[in-house]
């Protein structure tokens, strides 16, 4: 059975545990929050609202972080009533209770706020938690909200455009152009220069993605995780350098699957992808 554990009941759990309800491609979403009546009331709701749509996955809530015990994804997202998801020196004691709880021995751990860079790094270099079993989902909201551009500038379809978001974002960030593709056929081809810099421009603008979108790219990482998958994501990971060290967290194209991070991919990448990457991987 894929149980899908979402740690805290704010914005962006509630729209994580929206999401994989309302696909119904894992078995069981428990809803997690010290804040009982509203991670149940959240419970309810969408179980009325699977009643309506035909969805047969089960959401539970808990207020103890044991019920995160046997999850095969735990989704890092915001408790109810905070202002922002966690991070911070209140977010690595919650991985330090669930490492000392062993929860995170069996489980894949998604950080899906957009602000968890720093944590997962934390946690890294702090905690040394698995660089394979720890992703934060929020970079591939902002691909998405790339595909969205790019799709309004040529006139397509959203589904049909195929792009990356690799670096830091804002400020650090690109998008590799020369492996993007509408339909099949490069977006350079297609696009000129000045549309995709001003696509750039926008997207640094549009950071951080808001709760829904962070919620839905989580919950597609969960299922990835959960049930594999060929799609490539761009995610928060940690990357190997040249010379066998571990670089800091960044964007990067990848595969996810039952492990977590399953492959880095490898973008070819122009001289100017080059100076940004080089930069953030300092």
């Amino acid at each position: 059975m894929s149980v899908v554990a979402i740690i805290g009941a704010g914005d962006i759990g509630g729209a994580v545990a929206r999401a994989l309800a309302s696909r119904a491609n894992v078995d069981t979403v428990r809803l997690i929050d010290a804040s009982t009546s509203v991670a149940a009331g959240k419970a309810l709701d969408l179980m009325q609202a699977g009643a309506l749509s035909r969805s047969d996955t089960r959401v539970e809530s808990a207020a103890d972080l044991a019920a995160a015990d046997g999850a095969s994804v735990i989704v890092l997202a915001d408790a109810a009533g905070a202002a922002t998801e966690w991070s911070g020196e209140t977010g690595l004691d919650l991985l330090r209770r669930l490492a000392r709880s062993g929860s995170l021995d069996r489980s894949v751990l998604i950080c899906a706020g957009a602000g968890q860079r720093l944590l997962m790094q934390q946690a890294f270099d702090e905690l040394g938690m698995s660089r394979r079993r720890l992703i934060g989902s929020a970079p591939e909201s902002l691909a998405a909200t790339a595909r969205a551009l790019v799709a309004i500038e040529a006139r397509a379809a959203s589904n049909q455009v195929a792009l990356a978001v690799i670096g830091r974002p804002p400020d650090k960030m690109t998008i590799p152009w020369t492996e993007a593709s509408i339909g099949g056929h490069s977006i350079s081809s297609m696009l000129s220069p000045p549309q995709l810099n001003r696509i750039e421009r926008r997207l640094r603008g549009l950071w951080p993605p808001g709760a829904g979108a962070l919620g839905t790219a989580a919950a597609l990482a969960c299922e990835a995780v959960v049930a594999g998958s060929r799609r490539i994501f761009s995610a928060f990971v940690s990357l190997d350098r040249d010379n066998g060290t571990k670089a800091p967290v960044c964007a990067w194209p990848v595969s996810l699957g039952p492990a977590g991070l399953e492959r880095v991919t490898s973008p070819v990448l122009t001289g100017r992808d080059k100076v940004v990457v080089d930069e953030v991987l300092q």
